[in-house]
């Protein structure tokens, strides 16, 4: 069931200059158009270790998106809207859907507002990640995400802070008769399970009156280093009980580092999260707990995660100076994060992800590769992050190799 699906990333070095990086939009210069409108379409080379019937790897179209951005300097605005069509040896599928879109105001002491779909900023930012595929924070719904509501972030300074008030998720939009329809987004959130593409739990949960709080303290010469506490609170709708639908809390929180020396970059961030479901007995696969798992969504194909765990984040990079011919922005990294979980007998989920990006003028380019365990897109192991299946123990394999133009 892996081989459905694959991960978009915005992060790579040409999309660093999109307005919503880190959720604060950049004043327009003066004496240019407050509108601007863009895009960017990606393809990817991919190879699994465990997929026998492409043992060559295949290639194909990753993403195509338009950015609508405005910033008059007072009122701002971004939009992005995204469409996969992705090979056979990526599930054969295509799909859909709003990335982000907000309008907002920026104030005099350089705070703002923004009201619509908007990036939840929790824990690292913009990513908690260098590489394509982010951390194993993206898959559990904490990294990279985006709601419906409002969010305020603070004047920029030594100490800085948001906070977002989300009543809705992002939504669903539209896909191939292969995909889940509640799971047709960007963002992974709690969603409802898909009989034919999912696992069929009968679980029909959906997330409610997100809110989310963060402060960032700048530390050293030039604010180089930070180190930053957030905290999230909010409902979950169980839908589809005997008796009728049951509110029950999720939380989470998190303290993370990020610093920089010469061209060394470190991130580290630790976080722990506890779902707290009302489940029917019935609301289950394989004679699990039905209160041990979520089923998270997002990009065509839900799957469990177990309902409590803590994740760790250790990510190192090197930026490389110089150019070869065209090509410039040379970093390397590696990123490791993991997933403790703190149900039943639930095995830990892993991933490490050594890799390489540079640019090329509006090119952007990346090689990634990957090792994980118990992961729903680097092993065949698709319910990894809740229980784990006995047929995959070890460590899989996945390379990708991604170019990009952005314009």
């Amino acid at each position: 069931m892996l081989s459905k699906n694959v991960k978009g990333w915005c992060g790579c070095a040409a999309a660093a200059t999109v307005l919503l990086s880190g959720g604060v939009a950049v004043a327009a210069d003066e004496g240019k158009s407050p509108l601007t409108v863009g895009g960017a379409i990606r393809f990817n080379y991919v190879y699994k270790s465990w997929q026998d019937e492409y043992r060559n790897g295949f290639f194909g179209l990753d993403t195509a998106r338009l950015d609508v951005n405005y910033d008059d300097g007072t009122t701002i605005g971004s939009a992005q809207y995204r469409y996969n069509n992705f090979p056979k040896g990526q599930g054969g599928y295509w799909q859909h859907f709003l990335h982000h879109g907000w309008i907002g105001r920026r104030f005099d002491d350089k705070s703002e507002l923004h009201i619509g779909v908007d990036k939840n900023l929790f824990g690292l930012q913009p990513y908690a990640s260098n590489n394509f595929y982010e951390s194993i924070a993206f898959y559990a719904g904490f990294e990279d995400k985006y709601d419906l509501g409002v969010t305020y972030l603070s004047k920029p300074g030594p100490v800085e802070w948001q906070v977002g008030f989300y009543p809705r998720d992002g939504g669903s939009y539209g896909g191939g008769s292969n995909t889940a329809p509640s799971a047709n987004r960007y963002s992974y959130n709690i969603v409802a399970d898909d009989d034919a593409q999912g696992f069929g739990t009968g679980q029909r949960d959906t997330e409610r009156n997100t809110l989310i709080g963060r402060v960032a303290f700048k530390l050293g010469d030039q604010g180089r280093q930070e180190v930053g506490f957030s905290g999230l609170t909010g409902n979950i709708r169980n839908e589809a009980r005997a008796n009728g639908a049951v509110n029950t809390r999720r939380n989470a929180f998190a303290v993370h580092f990020k610093g920089k020396s010469g061209p060394f970059d470190v991130m580290l961030q630790a976080m722990r999260y506890d779902y707290r479901t009302s489940h029917e007995a019935t609301q289950t696969y394989g004679g699990l707990d039905a209160n041990s798992f979520v089923m998270i969504g997002g990009f065509g194909y839900p799957y469990p995660v177990a309902s409590k765990g803590d994740i760790y984040i250790a990510n190192a990079s090197y930026d490389i100076g110089g150019k070869v011919g065209p090509f410039s922005g040379f970093k390397v990294y590696n990123d490791y994060s993991m997933l403790h979980k703190r149900v039943g007998s639930y095995k830990d989920s892993a991933q490490n992800v050594t890799g390489l990006s540079f640019s090329a003028g509006k090119w952007s380019f990346s090689a990634d590769f990957m090792l994980g365990k118990h992961h729903p897109y680097i092993s065949p192991d698709f319910g990894g992050l809740g229980s784990t299946s006995a047929e995959h123990p070890g460590y899989s394999r996945r390379i990708n190799l991604q170019a990009g133009y952005y314009f």
